[in-house]
């Protein structure tokens, strides 16, 4: 069966402690984790990631609303590996024997709206999964660099000038928080429509609000009433659980409910019920994630990541995809970033 690539797409919530977001560390920390090959994340048995034909791209330059984005490949390099073979004349033969294999996934990552669209470009490519685990490795190391590179800039200023203040690697920690990512799956309406009709029976919906890169959420009245209350108690997470064992929960209402507030990949859903034959069913996020087939895509990480993005703007323009409304420190930060690459 041939391969068929999708466009799969997530929120990147990159978050620097409580107050800190992507933008805010974008060149000390954030373009160099991206880096090619700056960083390899190193499994054991399992192989390595890596980050390669990445680059800093102008999606749109109008200089009043500018649109960048973080272009790339994810790389998962491994060995494949094999014990025993079959031949119809002698059986089950060993056989041990080693195959290199280095399959990828191109990528874009939007800055103004922290949305990552990945295509795995190979069967056995890098998941959105495996692009949070690697990137969230690439971010912690390179952070770790920025904190000893200030340490060692503010140790050589003291001396200069005893009567500074001292410093040191936890205090700038303090200032500069560790990078925590987390990238949520954008959901697709339909998928999540099929999903709750093959429940017959909706025993439990779990939501839960989480932390966002600072973007001004245009969820309904209800969804957005709860996060400001979350933010306002200085909450991290805000969760809502409804359930109905007995009678089950009303379906049509479930999907309203669940469709307003994964709309814009800031919260995670959970479901449980059980189907017509009475089997369990357990579902999240990932069940009903938005993919888009292509007939082709361009094998340069560029050139793709141009294509990504056009496919982007039709499902915008389609209402398939929500976005929030930019704040204006965000649309401030990416046009300072702009103005250092023209």
């Amino acid at each position: 069966m041939e391969f068929v690539k999708k466009l799969e797409f997530g929120n990147y919530t990159l978050n620097f402690g409580e107050s800190k977001v992507l933008l805010d560390l974008f060149d000390q920390v954030v373009m160099p984790s991206f880096f090619e090959m700056k960083y390899v994340r190193k499994l054991k048995d399992k192989g390595e990631y890596f980050f390669l034909d990445t680059q800093l791209i102008v999606l749109d330059e109008n200089p009043e609303q500018p649109v960048l984005g973080i272009s790339g490949r994810i790389v998962k390099n491994t060995k494949l590996k094999r014990d025993q073979i079959f031949r119809a004349d002698g059986g089950i033969i060993e056989d041990k024997s080693e195959l290199e294999t280095a399959p990828s996934s191109t990528f874009l990552l939007i800055l103004n709206t922290h949305r990552l669209i990945l295509c795995k470009e190979v069967p056995g490519a890098p998941t959105i999964q495996n692009f949070q685990s690697t990137s969230q490795y690439c971010l912690k190391e390179q952070h770790k660099q920025f904190i000893e590179i200030e340490y060692k800039s503010a140790k050589e200023l003291r001396a200069q000038d005893p009567e500074l203040d001292r410093v040191t690697k936890k205090s700038l920690v303090e200032v500069y928080p560790y990078p925590s990512l987390r990238i949520t799956p954008l959901s697709d309406k339909e998928s999540l429509k099929d999903f709750v009709a093959r429940l017959k029976h909706i025993d439990k919906v779990t939501i839960k609000l989480l932390p966002t890169n600072k973007e001004e959420i245009d969820n309904d009245d209800f969804w957005s009433d709860f996060g400001r209350r979350r933010e306002e108690m200085n909450s991290k997470t805000a969760k809502v659980e409804f359930s109905n064992s007995k009678e089950g929960l009303d379906g049509e209402k479930v999907y309203e409910q669940a469709n307003a507030a994964s709309g814009l990949g800031n919260s995670e859903v959970n479901f449980k019920g059980y189907d017509e034959q009475g089997d369990t069913i357990r579902g999240s996020n990932e069940d009903f994630s938005l993919t888009v087939e292509l007939d082709e895509l361009s094998k340069n990480a560029e050139r793709a990541a141009r294509e990504k993005y056009a496919q982007f703007q039709h499902l915008v323009t389609e209402n398939v995809i929500k976005l929030p409304n930019l704040a204006n420190d965000v649309i401030v930060k990416v046009i300072k970033i702009f103005s250092g690459i023209k």
